[in-house]
């Protein structure tokens, strides 16, 4: 609801015809006297009541339309689908069109989101169904000798299985809060699990791994804290090459992932957590989907979690999350 003064502002603008026709009257009354020379005391008086009564009618038409004004926005809030007697024409269709599109709006909300939870019910079908075949192809690989195919085999499912979980948390963000469970963790419960997840492509590429266990606790959600986590560990990773070294530890109350990569470019640092932003590296690996730096972003925010990079292009980038060491307070 606007301000008497924001009202008035606009109500002035609105009537500027009326108040240019009105300070018109005025000043040809003036002129007319003043031409034929009869300006005096009793002249004079006339044009200043002249002028007082034109100001009484704008002010009286400035408070009757903001009455009127305050009423209209009354019923709207309280949902009254009619107005009292009083009001012009114009205003009462103005209003019951208004009325008409809230309760097309309510309608198109109400579909809106009935197809939405139809498509994160078919996607988180279909994520569940491939994990049955993810899980399958496991076992498979498993009974194979230990082979080169074999270790690139284990690789390529690794992602598949990572992108498909990728799409699924994406999906699940819509009921984040429903899926929380807020508890104190161990940040080595985190870690551990990933590093055996991503183990293949540590040997295959001959990284070197630089983490010593902390047994420091955490109060947070640890499957969104490791999808953070596993986010940044899977790009340093990708990005980091041969005989390179990747360093993890905790320090305060801060998990830094630290790398000896490729780097990011400077123009690129700011715009990493965009939707579907893939920067130079992206597009020159081919590999990137622009979404696993943004989901982090968005759990981290929801999270109260801090994220931010530092990089050097040819030497390697470093990411810190700050968890909260205190209870959280979840974010919308």
């Amino acid at each position: 609801m606007k301000t008497k003064v924001e009202f008035s502002m606009a109500w002035f603008k609105s009537h500027a015809f009326l108040l240019g026709a009105l300070a018109f009257i005025e000043l040809f009354s003036i002129g007319f006297f003043f031409v034929f020379n009869w300006l005096n005391s009793e002249v004079g008086y006339y044009l200043f009541l002249q002028a007082f009564f034109l100001l009484v009618i704008v002010g009286a038409l400035l408070w009757h339309d903001w009455r009127k004004y305050r009423e209209v926005v009354r019923s709207l809030q309280q949902e009254v689908t009619t107005l009292d007697d009083g009001f012009s024409p114009v205003v009462s269709h103005l209003y019951e069109a208004i009325q008409q599109e809230k309760s097309d709006m309510r309608g198109l909300s109400t579909k809106m989101k009935q197809l939405r939870k139809e498509d994160v019910d078919y996607y988180t079908l279909w994520a569940h169904q491939i994990k049955t075949s993810i899980a399958a192809s496991q076992l498979l690989i498993r009974e194979l000798p230990q082979t080169s195919e074999k270790s690139l085999l284990s690789q390529e499912l690794v992602r598949i299985t990572t992108y498909t979980e990728l799409a699924l948390h994406y999906v699940r963000m819509e009921s984040f809060h429903q899926d929380l469970s807020i508890a104190t963790i161990s940040i080595d419960e985190v870690i551990r699990p990933l590093l055996k997840k991503y183990a293949t492509f540590f040997i295959s590429k001959k990284l070197h791994l630089d983490y010593v266990p902390t047994e420091k606790k955490v109060v947070t959600d640890s499957k969104w804290l490791g999808v953070i986590v596993e986010q940044v560990l899977s790009n340093a990773v990708k990005y980091t090459p041969e005989d390179g070294t990747i360093r993890i530890l905790f320090e305060g109350d801060t998990l830094t992932i630290e790398d000896t990569g490729i780097g990011i470019a400077p123009y690129d640092i700011k715009r990493i957590f965009e939707r579907g932003f893939s920067g130079y590296n992206g597009r020159v690996n081919h590999q990137s989907t622009g979404l696993g730096l943004y989901l982090s972003s968005e759990i981290a925010k929801r999270l109260g979690v801090t994220l931010s990079v530092d990089s050097t292009v040819g030497e390697g980038t470093t990411v810190h999350i700050q968890i909260p060491s205190e209870v959280i307070q979840v974010k919308d």
